[in-house]
């Protein structure tokens, strides 16, 4: 039996970063990782402009403007936002102009209107202005040829606002990781077909293509296998060259029907690990097959979903190169519940608000789905030591459910 942080880095080191690009439209580009540097094309803005509704004037013909003693300027023209117009600077003269419009060479800042006494053919200014006050430089948002988001950001909103400042209608992004899910189980039906006797739904793997597909990751598909052997070894022949990697759940503890290892060996896997340091989900096994990853979770809805929060999030950081994909830790105190000691690290589904962390339910079956509903984050317990109401105690928070979170 190993530790999940082995684990990890057995699994870390037969990931390797993708390469593969694929082009999209701006705004489908949000949650997506950029594939290469981005560089301004040209400067933000790329004309002075002004900063207010006003007059664009020279600033030293404002020298000792006030209320009491205001200056006479001569209106010589009208800018609006978007107007191609040029007028001549001289002396004493002033352009009535919008926000956003272009100020004319030769006047170096902008007076605003209330400072004025709003007029037409001549206005009258009551306020001594600096240079480039209210005037917005060439470049002052974002310089030509400047770095304005790096390779390997995953984009955001904002991201998307500065580059469609900059013109750019498309980007380019690292292709996303192709996951199949399989899970295995004779009892196991998919959702929409009829309940019979003795069977159940295949909620773990609807559970785990939910995380994946808000987080970007190309679900494949779902299939389920019958626990036999066989039946097992020709879904992973046909199946892996459709993925990067391959997710099972079940059959993988030491049951009549836990048919995984043999399956994994008969077709010549290598197995990483089998068996780890954590509660619920121990008999999680990972291996390799034609270079492909295969991660095979318990078949307990909790548990498979502690797997895979535990294994697959460190996976996808390193394949798109971003360690937003990795889970936020923290840092509580308990609020209320108490967990006796225990030989394995447990992971226990947990509520987290303003640093206080409280156990969500008494029952803690690895079997229970439903109670992952009302929690935020995993609470880790380390082996061999009990968990008490005024503690301090390591979280890992979920993953929002609203894409790209």
């Amino acid at each position: 039996m190993i530790n999940v942080e082995e684990g990890v880095q057995l699994l870390l080191k037969q990931i390797k970063p993708q390469t593969k690009t694929m082009e999209l439209e701006l705004l489908d580009s949000i949650g997506w990782v950029l594939s290469d540097d981005v560089y301004a094309p040209f400067s933000v803005p790329h004309f002075p402009k002004s900063g207010m509704d006003g007059y664009a004037i020279r600033s030293e013909d404002s020298i000792s403007a006030s209320l009491d003693h205001p200056i006479q300027l001569q209106v010589v023209g009208e800018i609006l936002a978007g107007d191609d117009k040029e007028y001549q600077a001289q002396e004493l003269t002033a352009v009535r102009i919008m926000t956003g419009g272009e100020v004319p060479k030769g006047y170096d800042c902008v007076i605003k209107q209330e400072d004025t006494d709003y007029g037409e053919e001549t206005v009258q200014i009551f306020k001594e202005l600096k240079p480039y006050e209210n005037y917005c430089k060439i470049g002052e948002d974002i310089e030509k040829g400047e770095k304005i988001i790096e390779k390997h950001t995953r984009l955001t909103c904002s991201h998307i606002g500065v580059l469609a400042s900059m013109g750019i209608s498309k980007v380019r992004v690292l292709a996303p990781l192709k996951v199949g899910i399989i899970a295995t189980g004779s009892e196991i039906i998919k959702p929409g077909d009829l309940l019979g006797p003795a069977k159940v739904y295949s909620s773990s793997s609807y559970n785990i293509a939910g995380f994946l597909q808000c987080q970007g990751v190309d679900v494949k598909f779902i299939h389920i296998c019958k626990d036999e052997k066989s039946l097992m070894e020709d879904m992973i022949k046909n199946e892996i060259e459709k993925v990067d990697l391959l997710i099972t759940t079940g059959a993988v503890s030491v049951g009549k029907k836990d048919i995984i290892p043999e399956v994994l060996e008969g077709i010549g896997a290598k197995i990483l690990f089998q068996r780890v340091n954590m509660k619920p989900g121990t008999p999680v096994l990972s291996s390799i097959y034609q270079d492909k990853v295969i991660l095979s979770f318990s078949g307990n809805p909790f548990a498979s979903f502690i797997n895979f929060q535990v294994f697959f999030w460190p996976i996808l950081g390193k394949y798109l190169s971003n360690d937003t994909f990795l889970l936020k830790k923290g840092k509580a105190v308990v609020k209320e519940g108490f967990l006796k000691s225990t030989k394995l690290r447990r992971y226990v589904r947990a509520f987290e608000e303003n640093g206080e962390v409280s156990l969500i339910s008494k029952n803690h079956f690895s079997s229970v789905l439903s109670s992952v509903l009302d929690c935020n984050c995993i609470l880790i317990q380390e082996e061999e030591r009990e968990i008490r109401v005024g503690e301090v105690v390591d979280i890992l928070y979920i993953k929002g459910s609203m894409s790209f979170i």
